[in-house]
């Protein structure tokens, strides 16, 4: 739980600083724009909806889905044997998902402020989430790996 707090502690704090820093733009209107370094600005935009814009102005959808996802990662925390690879992940998670979370009930969006070229905004929640995914992932694997060598051993 402390990497989940760790997690959602930095996702807030970062959008509150933008929200706080920098001009939105609009149609039209150019909003404050920095590059950080060729590949990366640091742009403030909203998102009504999640991944790439789906199922924007959907809010009551979204949480639901949002709070099944969470519901999953817990069922997951219980059941994964491995309390270090459960905790980082786990926290990536949940930390991620209650700051994207957090901002949707209590401004009815999430604020976005991470560009590269070619790929929609995003913000430490959503590379928080993406990071647990894959790390679950390669965990996963790593376990059926393992199980498959040892299957091996055992019948050679």
């Amino acid at each position: 739980m402390v990497i989940a707090a760790v997690c959602l502690a930095i996702d807030l704090a970062s959008k509150y600083i933008v929200r706080s820093t920098m001009t939105l733009g609009g149609p039209g209107v150019p909003g404050d724009r920095y590059q950080v370094l060729p590949f990366l600005t640091v742009e403030r935009a909203s998102n009504q909806g999640v991944a790439f814009g789906l199922l924007s102005g959907r809010i009551t959808v979204i949480v639901v889905a949002a709070c099944l996802a969470l519901l999953l990662v817990i069922v997951y925390l219980a059941l994964e044997p491995r309390p270090i690879v459960g905790g980082v992940t786990g926290g990536m998670l949940i930390g991620g998902s209650m700051g994207n979370l957090v901002e949707r009930l209590t401004r009815g969006q999430v604020t976005d402020f991470l560009r590269l070229p070619h790929y929609p905004t995003f913000n430490l929640a959503d590379i928080f989430i993406v990071v647990g995914v894959v790390l679950v992932a390669a965990s996963l694997l790593w376990v059926e790996t393992d199980r498959t060598r040892v299957q091996r051993a055992s019948d050679g």
